[in-house]
Protein backbone atom coordinates (compact mmCIF):
# COMPACT_ATOMS: atom_id res chain seq x y z
CA UNK A 1 0.00 0.00 0.00
CA UNK A 2 1.55 3.30 -1.29
CA UNK A 3 1.42 5.77 1.90
CA UNK A 4 -0.18 8.91 2.42
CA UNK A 5 -0.85 9.79 5.33
CA UNK A 6 1.81 11.93 7.26
CA UNK A 7 4.06 12.12 10.55
CA UNK A 8 3.17 14.02 13.51
CA UNK A 9 5.82 16.80 12.80
CA UNK A 10 5.72 20.58 14.64
CA UNK A 11 7.88 22.75 12.63
CA UNK A 12 7.91 25.97 15.46
CA UNK A 13 7.04 26.49 18.63
CA UNK A 14 3.85 28.53 17.39
CA UNK A 15 2.43 25.51 15.94
CA UNK A 16 3.24 23.17 18.75
CA UNK A 17 1.17 25.95 20.92
CA UNK A 18 -2.05 25.39 18.72
CA UNK A 19 -1.52 21.95 17.88
CA UNK A 20 -4.98 20.95 17.99
CA UNK A 21 -4.14 17.93 16.33
CA UNK A 22 -1.64 17.11 19.49
CA UNK A 23 -4.46 17.60 21.62
CA UNK A 24 -6.57 15.12 19.65
CA UNK A 25 -3.60 12.86 19.87
CA UNK A 26 -3.28 12.82 23.85
CA UNK A 27 -7.27 12.35 24.55
CA UNK A 28 -7.16 9.04 22.46
CA UNK A 29 -8.04 5.97 24.48
CA UNK A 30 -7.10 2.46 23.50
CA UNK A 31 -10.21 2.00 21.57
CA UNK A 32 -9.55 4.22 19.40
CA UNK A 33 -6.74 2.01 18.10
CA UNK A 34 -8.58 -0.43 16.54
CA UNK A 35 -8.16 -4.17 16.37
CA UNK A 36 -5.67 -5.65 18.13
CA UNK A 37 -3.55 -7.38 15.62
CA UNK A 38 -0.48 -8.81 17.40
CA UNK A 39 0.43 -9.54 21.25
CA UNK A 40 3.52 -9.57 22.81
CA UNK A 41 4.75 -9.75 26.62
CA UNK A 42 8.08 -9.45 27.77
CA UNK A 43 9.03 -12.90 28.94
CA UNK A 44 12.27 -13.64 31.04
CA UNK A 45 15.43 -13.86 28.57
CA UNK A 46 17.25 -17.23 27.86
CA UNK A 47 20.00 -16.28 30.58
CA UNK A 48 16.90 -15.79 32.79
CA UNK A 49 14.95 -18.86 32.13
CA UNK A 50 18.40 -20.95 32.52
CA UNK A 51 19.07 -19.11 36.08
CA UNK A 52 15.72 -20.00 37.03
CA UNK A 53 16.22 -23.65 36.09
CA UNK A 54 19.30 -24.16 37.10
CA UNK A 55 18.44 -22.59 40.92
CA UNK A 56 14.94 -24.75 40.98
CA UNK A 57 16.94 -28.06 40.23
CA UNK A 58 19.76 -27.50 42.92
CA UNK A 59 16.95 -26.32 45.33
CA UNK A 60 15.43 -29.21 44.48
CA UNK A 61 17.73 -31.83 44.77
CA UNK A 62 18.86 -30.60 48.00
CA UNK A 63 15.45 -30.58 49.60
CA UNK A 64 15.08 -33.97 48.57
CA UNK A 65 18.37 -35.34 49.60
CA UNK A 66 17.53 -34.25 53.20
CA UNK A 67 18.23 -36.95 55.87
CA UNK A 68 15.05 -37.43 57.47
CA UNK A 69 11.71 -35.63 57.79
CA UNK A 70 11.88 -33.14 59.94
CA UNK A 71 14.86 -31.32 57.59
CA UNK A 72 12.89 -32.40 54.27
CA UNK A 73 9.94 -30.25 55.80
CA UNK A 74 12.46 -27.63 56.35
CA UNK A 75 14.05 -27.71 52.81
CA UNK A 76 10.70 -27.81 51.28
CA UNK A 77 9.67 -24.58 52.68
CA UNK A 78 12.64 -23.00 51.50
CA UNK A 79 11.70 -24.47 47.87
CA UNK A 80 8.14 -23.32 48.10
CA UNK A 81 9.30 -20.12 49.00
CA UNK A 82 11.91 -19.92 45.58
CA UNK A 83 9.21 -21.19 43.64
CA UNK A 84 6.59 -18.27 45.18
CA UNK A 85 9.46 -15.62 44.52
CA UNK A 86 10.38 -16.71 40.96
CA UNK A 87 6.66 -16.83 39.82
CA UNK A 88 5.99 -13.09 41.31
CA UNK A 89 8.85 -12.00 39.22
CA UNK A 90 8.26 -13.41 36.39
CA UNK A 91 4.28 -12.62 36.46
CA UNK A 92 5.73 -9.19 36.93
CA UNK A 93 6.57 -8.83 33.22
CA UNK A 94 4.46 -11.08 31.46
CA UNK A 95 1.10 -9.76 32.57
CA UNK A 96 2.35 -6.71 31.11
CA UNK A 97 1.22 -6.71 26.94
CA UNK A 98 2.06 -4.97 24.07
CA UNK A 99 -0.75 -4.53 21.96
CA UNK A 100 -0.05 -3.93 17.77
CA UNK A 101 -3.34 -2.61 17.00
CA UNK A 102 -4.89 -0.94 13.61
CA UNK A 103 -3.89 2.67 14.67
CA UNK A 104 -1.63 2.37 17.20
CA UNK A 105 0.14 0.54 20.13
CA UNK A 106 -1.54 0.12 23.36
CA UNK A 107 0.82 -1.02 26.23
CA UNK A 108 0.33 -2.11 29.91
CA UNK A 109 -1.24 -4.80 31.68
CA UNK A 110 -5.10 -3.29 31.93
CA UNK A 111 -7.25 -4.03 28.65
CA UNK A 112 -8.63 -0.45 28.46
CA UNK A 113 -5.30 1.18 29.42
CA UNK A 114 -4.75 4.50 29.10
CA UNK A 115 -0.79 4.41 27.10
CA UNK A 116 -1.04 4.25 23.75
CA UNK A 117 0.81 5.24 20.84
CA UNK A 118 -0.29 6.64 17.60
CA UNK A 119 1.07 5.21 14.69
CA UNK A 120 1.59 8.99 13.59
CA UNK A 121 3.79 10.02 16.19
CA UNK A 122 5.87 7.56 16.01
CA UNK A 123 8.90 8.11 13.94
CA UNK A 124 9.95 4.96 11.56
CA UNK A 125 13.77 6.67 11.94
CA UNK A 126 13.63 6.73 15.86
CA UNK A 127 12.72 2.72 16.36
CA UNK A 128 15.81 0.55 17.16
CA UNK A 129 16.58 -2.94 19.24
CA UNK A 130 18.09 -2.61 22.87
CA UNK A 131 19.83 -5.71 24.21
CA UNK A 132 20.13 -5.13 28.24
CA UNK A 133 17.38 -2.76 28.32
CA UNK A 134 16.88 -2.54 32.32
CA UNK A 135 20.80 -0.92 32.29
CA UNK A 136 18.87 2.22 30.41
CA UNK A 137 17.85 3.35 34.43
CA UNK A 138 21.74 3.60 35.30
CA UNK A 139 22.16 7.04 32.93
CA UNK A 140 22.26 9.92 34.72
CA UNK A 141 19.74 11.49 32.96
CA UNK A 142 16.89 8.65 33.18
CA UNK A 143 14.72 7.59 36.07
CA UNK A 144 15.39 4.47 37.07
CA UNK A 145 12.14 2.90 36.34
CA UNK A 146 9.25 4.60 34.77
CA UNK A 147 6.11 4.36 32.79
CA UNK A 148 7.60 4.26 29.55
CA UNK A 149 9.62 1.18 30.77
CA UNK A 150 7.27 -1.68 29.96
CA UNK A 151 10.28 -5.01 29.98
CA UNK A 152 9.51 -6.76 33.11
CA UNK A 153 11.97 -7.19 35.72
CA UNK A 154 14.06 -10.13 33.79
CA UNK A 155 13.79 -8.90 30.34
CA UNK A 156 17.33 -9.05 27.95
CA UNK A 157 15.76 -7.60 24.84
CA UNK A 158 13.51 -4.43 23.58
CA UNK A 159 12.18 -2.53 21.03
CA UNK A 160 12.46 1.10 21.66
CA UNK A 161 9.94 3.54 20.15
CA UNK A 162 9.69 7.27 19.95
CA UNK A 163 6.53 8.27 20.06
CA UNK A 164 3.26 10.30 22.05
CA UNK A 165 4.12 10.20 25.06
CA UNK A 166 0.46 9.76 27.02
CA UNK A 167 1.85 8.64 30.44
CA UNK A 168 0.66 12.38 31.76
CA UNK A 169 -1.38 10.90 34.87
CA UNK A 170 -2.03 7.85 36.42
CA UNK A 171 1.69 6.84 38.20
CA UNK A 172 3.05 7.83 41.58
CA UNK A 173 6.84 9.55 41.39
CA UNK A 174 8.89 8.30 43.53
CA UNK A 175 11.85 11.02 44.05
CA UNK A 176 15.19 8.70 42.68
CA UNK A 177 13.78 5.71 41.59
CA UNK A 178 10.36 5.95 39.52
CA UNK A 179 9.57 9.18 36.90
CA UNK A 180 9.45 9.79 33.47
CA UNK A 181 11.76 9.52 30.89
CA UNK A 182 11.05 13.09 29.06
CA UNK A 183 10.96 15.27 32.30
CA UNK A 184 12.18 18.67 32.44
CA UNK A 185 14.39 17.79 35.24
CA UNK A 186 14.80 14.09 36.74
CA UNK A 187 12.35 13.24 38.93
CA UNK A 188 9.70 16.06 37.83
CA UNK A 189 6.55 15.55 35.93
CA UNK A 190 6.70 18.83 33.56
CA UNK A 191 7.30 17.55 30.14
CA UNK A 192 10.09 19.13 27.80
CA UNK A 193 8.45 17.59 24.61
CA UNK A 194 5.32 15.73 23.77
CA UNK A 195 7.54 12.70 22.48
CA UNK A 196 9.53 10.13 24.83
CA UNK A 197 11.11 6.73 24.50
CA UNK A 198 8.76 3.90 25.18
CA UNK A 199 10.60 0.22 25.97
CA UNK A 200 9.01 -2.49 24.91
CA UNK A 201 10.55 -5.67 26.43
CA UNK A 202 10.59 -9.05 24.43
CA UNK A 203 11.91 -11.85 23.16
CA UNK A 204 10.96 -12.01 19.80
CA UNK A 205 12.44 -8.07 18.82
CA UNK A 206 11.77 -8.71 14.99
CA UNK A 207 8.15 -10.44 14.82
CA UNK A 208 7.08 -6.99 17.15
CA UNK A 209 8.87 -4.80 14.61
CA UNK A 210 7.50 -6.78 11.78
CA UNK A 211 4.23 -6.38 13.20
CA UNK A 212 4.16 -2.91 13.77
CA UNK A 213 5.45 -2.14 10.55
CA UNK A 214 2.81 -3.88 8.60
CA UNK A 215 0.19 -2.24 10.53
CA UNK A 216 1.50 1.06 10.30
CA UNK A 217 2.16 0.28 6.66
CA UNK A 218 -1.91 -1.08 5.98
CA UNK A 219 -2.55 2.47 7.83
CA UNK A 220 -0.96 4.43 5.05
CA UNK A 221 2.28 5.80 7.07
CA UNK A 222 5.85 5.51 5.09
CA UNK A 223 7.22 2.83 7.16
CA UNK A 224 8.24 0.07 5.02
CA UNK A 225 11.47 -0.86 5.58
CA UNK A 226 11.35 0.29 9.46
CA UNK A 227 11.59 -3.24 11.27
CA UNK A 228 15.16 -3.82 8.88
CA UNK A 229 16.15 -0.61 10.35
CA UNK A 230 15.57 -0.77 13.50
CA UNK A 231 17.13 -4.56 13.58
CA UNK A 232 20.38 -2.88 11.62
CA UNK A 233 20.46 0.01 14.61
CA UNK A 234 20.73 -2.94 17.63
CA UNK A 235 22.58 -1.30 20.61
CA UNK A 236 23.54 -3.57 23.82
CA UNK A 237 23.51 -1.14 26.54
CA UNK A 238 27.33 -1.96 28.91
CA UNK A 239 26.92 -1.56 32.54
CA UNK A 240 29.00 2.16 32.47
CA UNK A 241 27.15 4.43 30.54
CA UNK A 242 28.42 6.19 27.70
CA UNK A 243 28.69 9.88 27.09
CA UNK A 244 25.97 9.32 23.80
CA UNK A 245 22.71 8.74 24.61
CA UNK A 246 21.36 5.21 22.33
CA UNK A 247 18.01 6.80 23.16
CA UNK A 248 18.77 11.06 21.97
CA UNK A 249 15.35 13.10 22.91
CA UNK A 250 13.30 14.18 20.51
CA UNK A 251 12.29 17.39 20.97
CA UNK A 252 8.57 18.99 19.72
CA UNK A 253 9.98 20.87 16.88
CA UNK A 254 12.81 18.38 15.35
CA UNK A 255 12.10 16.91 12.47
CA UNK A 256 11.03 13.52 11.28
CA UNK A 257 13.84 11.16 10.56
CA UNK A 258 12.09 8.49 8.71
CA UNK A 259 13.15 5.18 7.20
CA UNK A 260 15.73 6.88 5.31
CA UNK A 261 16.88 9.21 7.27
CA UNK A 262 20.44 8.94 9.08
CA UNK A 263 21.31 6.34 11.88
CA UNK A 264 21.00 6.72 15.15
CA UNK A 265 23.92 7.23 17.96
Amino acid sequence: MTASRKLVEFRDVESLGTAEELIALVDQTASDQGEVRATFRPWPGRTAWGVIVALLVLTGTYTFSAPDTTEMWVRSALLGSLVFWTAVVVAAGAIDRHRVCEHGLVVGFRTRSKYVIPWSTIDPGRVRVVRRPLLLGRREEMPTSSPHYRVGWLSTRAVAVNGLDTAIDGWTRVPGLLGVTDAAELGGRARITPFVWWLLGTQRPRELLEAMEAAMVADSYPAQGMAERALRQTVTLPWRPTPVSPVPPRYAIDPVIGVDGPALP
